[in-house]
């Protein structure tokens, strides 16, 4: 009996053994290890975690400011262009790079230096012409009886305009260079002003003064300002040249600009030249209004040009300005 109870109590602990092990619940599974009171059960809540970053660069929440471009004069930009039509304006605006002989020039320097007036003078000295052609300066009772003429001739010896009088001549005599028909000097063209002298004894005396020649001449005709070049200085002797004259021909030019400058800048001009043919003479007009536009620096719509053929004698340049 005894040995049945020890062999039944045998049994039940090998059976315990082999289910403890079964199960994974045997304490040699569990590398001899016992639970601790540390550890976490699968009922309880984990503690909190904290990760930390190696890096100590914060982030920024901060946003930055709009880089908005704005404009201030947008409303008036269009206003503040240069006006086409009274500036060359892309020259203006480089004026020391395009044209740098200008800033050393004497006219800019000094502008007062023009190379004519806007208006001809002439000035005779009768009184003193008499004077030396007599030998005296003085005048008694009889100095009534003096009678004295002032012809101006032209090349061909026609006298072109006279003064006349009696008595003492006057001390000076002011011409514009318009005679009593209403012509005027031409320019590039000699005249010779001839005085004749008869005093009180009858005494007859004639004297020649100096020739009188401009390159230029300037006068009013109707309501327009013209100023009439000779052509010689302008395109050489034969007046035949299709290219400005570097030396004459350029002054005389430039000399024309300056007095446009002075008083007449943004006026309309108007360039008619006269050749031996009117293809030549084309030609040489629109020589001188690129020389004007240039030294203008003006819009092109206000300076035009025509050419027509005339005789030599008549030949000349005028440039016109309208309606001053």
């Amino acid at each position: 009996m005894k040995q049945n109870i020890r062999g039944k109590a045998l049994i039940s602990v090998l059976f315990s053994s082999v289910m403890l092990t079964a199960y994974g619940l045997w304490p040699a599974a569990l590398g001899a290890q016992p639970l601790t009171e540390e550890a976490t059960s699968y009922n309880e809540v984990p503690q909190e975690i904290v990760i930390k970053s190696e890096s100590e660069d914060k982030i920024r929440t901060t946003k930055p400011p709009l880089k908005i471009k704005t404009d201030d004069l947008e409303s008036i930009r269009e206003s503040l262009e240069p006006d086409k039509d009274l500036f060359l304006y892309g020259e203006f605006a480089s004026v020391s790079q395009d044209y740098p002989e200008k800033l050393f020039s004497t006219r800019v320097i000094q502008p007062w230096r023009a190379g004519f007036s806007d208006k001809t003078v002439i000035a005779f000295y009768p009184l003193r012409k008499f004077s030396e052609a007599f030998n005296r300066n003085s005048f008694d009772g009889n100095s009534k009886e003096i009678q004295w003429t002032l012809s101006v001739t032209d090349e061909e010896g026609k006298i072109f305009h006279k003064y006349a009088g009696t008595g003492v001549p006057p001390e000076s005599i002011f011409w514009t260079g318009e005679n009593d028909q209403r012509e005027w000097l031409k320019a590039g063209h000699n005249y010779a002003p001839v005085y004749v002298f008869v005093d009180e004894m009858g005494a007859l005396k004639t004297i020649v003064g100096d020739i009188i020649k401009f390159t230029a001449i300037v006068f009013q005709k109707d309501s327009n300002l013209n100023i009439s070049l000779d052509s010689v200085s302008v395109f050489g002797p034969t007046k035949s040249m299709k290219t400005v004259d570097k030396v004459l021909g350029e002054a005389l030019l430039t000399a024309t600009c300056d007095l446009i400058k002075r008083r007449y800048y943004n006026v309309p001009v108007k360039v008619n030249v006269y050749a031996q043919t009117k293809d030549l003479a084309e030609q040489q007009a629109d020589q001188v209004s690129n020389f004007l536009k240039k030294e203008l620096m003006t819009g092109a719509n206000l300076i035009t040009y025509e050419g027509f053929d005339e005789s030599f004698a008549q030949q000349r340049i005028d440039v016109i300005l309208m309606n001053k």
